[in-house]
């Protein structure tokens, strides 16, 4: 073999597939590629980025979940808070993953492309805080049906009804008839 061992020959193939696949990237333009060019870096990405334990498990955590966020990220994966907002970073830098804004939250999703898993878990999470909305439209129009609720907030009648009734339970609203109003002193 002359002096090169079967592991340095398998080393140079591979560094020489990565080099074809850069160059091959760097050659064509964003928008012949799928995903905006984006395919062939996230198996880059995932060649190199992912070989630290810490960024395949939240990897593999965010394609389980999309649109977890920060905080359940780490108590999920029972890291601490510097490690996790670390190693989030690096992925969303090295592109395999990206963050978007909802209301207040940083929500993580894996790039490529499971655009609309994505979009479904994005919809469910907008869902997820219905209820403090309702109890904040509630309290801003003092006293009203769930009809109302709903009009204002741009939602189903029966969702609208479905949280005054939890609300209900949990002691924030009282029901008089019809109409609902916001508990606002202990009796």
């Amino acid at each position: 073999m002359g002096g090169w061992s079967r592991r340095d020959y398998a080393y140079a193939s591979t560094v020489g597939a990565i080099s074809m696949l850069v160059w091959a990237t760097s050659r064509t333009s964003a928008r012949v590629l799928p995903y905006g060019g984006s395919s062939l870096l996230i198996g880059l990405g995932l060649l190199a980025g992912l070989k630290h334990p810490v960024r395949r498990q939240i990897y593999d955590h965010l394609r389980l979940l999309p649109g977890d966020h920060f905080r359940s990220v780490a108590r999920s994966l029972r890291l601490a808070v510097g490690t996790a907002r670390y190693h989030l970073n690096a992925l969303v830098q090295d592109g395999l993953i990206y963050k978007q804004e909802i209301n207040g939250r940083s929500r993580y999703y894996v790039s490529g492309g499971e655009a609309e898993v994505n979009r479904l878990y994005a919809r469910h999470w907008e869902y997820r805080d219905v209820r403090p909305r309702v109890l904040l439209t509630l309290r801003r129009m003092e006293n009203a049906q769930a009809a109302e609720i709903a009009k204002v907030l741009g939602i189903s009648r029966q969702l609208a009804s479905y949280h005054l009734r939890c609300l209900e339970k949990a002691g924030r609203v009282r029901r008089h008839g019809p109409t609902y109003r916001v508990v606002t002193g202990r009796r």
